[in-house]
C-alpha cells in the first residue's frame, strides 16, 4: 500500500499545515510530504485540484482526500490511539480544547499570522488580539494544572498540535505571557519534530509581504 502523502504550504507560514504533520510525526505515521507555495495572505485558496476545499493540508489515503488539520489529526489517532490521552475526561477535555483553537481566537490569528523566522513586538495587535493571547494563556494554564503537564494534557497529544502554532506567534511578536506559559513553549519548541519543522522555516527564502513587511 502506497504511503499517505500530506500536502503542506511554506512552513514558516501555515499554521494549519503544521498541525497533522506533528500528529503525524507524533504517531509514527509514515507519509510522503508535498510542498506548495501559499498565495499572499488574504489571497484567494489555489488548491482546487488538491483537496474539496481547495486549501493546504490535505492528506491523499487509501483512494480519497481528507482536508481540514483537525480532521487529518483525528486519522491519525485512529492509527495511533496514544495522540489522545487514555482517560475519557481527559481525553474528551483534550478534544474540546483542540476544537477551541479551530474555531476560535480570529483576533490573534489576524493580528500576528504564523512567521516562524520574523522577529518584532506585540506593538501592531489590537487590543482584541492581545485579549484572545491572554485567554490562551490562561487557558494553558488550566489544562497543565489539572492535567500536571509536561504538555497541555499530560503527555503530548494532538491538542499540543492545535496549539503548536500559538506557541511560535507568542515568540515572533514577543506577546506577553505568564511563567507558566513561558515554560510551555519553551517545552514545545525544543520537542524534536516541532524543532525541525521550525528549523526547516527557517532555511525557507520565501517571503508573503503582508506578514513580513506589515
Amino acid at each position: 500500500m502506497p504511503q499517505p502523502v500530506l500536502h503542506i504550504g511554506d512552513k514558516n507560514y501555515s499554521s494549519w499545515s503544521m498541525r497533522p504533520w506533528l500528529a503525524l510525526k507524533h504517531g509514527g505515521i509514515a507519509f510522503e510530504e508535498k510542498l506548495h507555495s501559499l498565495p499572499e495572505i488574504g489571497g484567494k485558496p489555489a488548491f482546487g485540484s488538491i483537496s474539496p476545499n481547495a486549501r493546504v493540508p490535505a492528506l491523499d489515503v487509501d483512494g480519497v482526500t481528507i482536508a481540514e488539520s483537525l480532521a487529518i489529526c483525528e486519522w491519525a489517532a485512529e492509527q495511533q490511539p496514544s495522540l489522545w490521552p487514555k482517560d475519557s475526561t481527559s481525553r474528551a477535555l483534550a478534544r474540546a480544547a483542540a476544537a477551541i483553537m479551530h474555531s476560535g481566537f480570529p483576533n490573534l490569528r489576524n493580528d500576528a499570522p504564523m512567521n516562524i523566522r520574523r522577529r518584532t513586538d506585540a506593538g501592531r495587535m489590537t487590543p482584541d488580539g492581545l485579549a484572545d493571547a491572554a485567554r490562551v494563556d490562561e487557558l494553558w494554564r488550566e489544562w497543565m494544572k489539572r492535567s500536571g503537564g509536561p504538555f497541555l494534557f499530560g503527555q503530548w497529544s494532538v491538542a499540543d498540535a492545535m496549539y503548536a502554532p500559538v506557541v511560535t506567534r507568542f515568540i515572533t511578536y514577543s506577546i506577553p505571557r505568564s511563567p507558566e506559559a513561558d515554560a510551555y513553549i519553551q517545552r514545545m519548541i525544543v520537542e524534536p519534530h516541532m524543532a525541525a519543522w521550525i528549523a526547516a522555516a527557517g532555511k525557507e527564502t520565501r517571503q508573503l509581504p503582508r506578514s513580513d513587511i506589515a
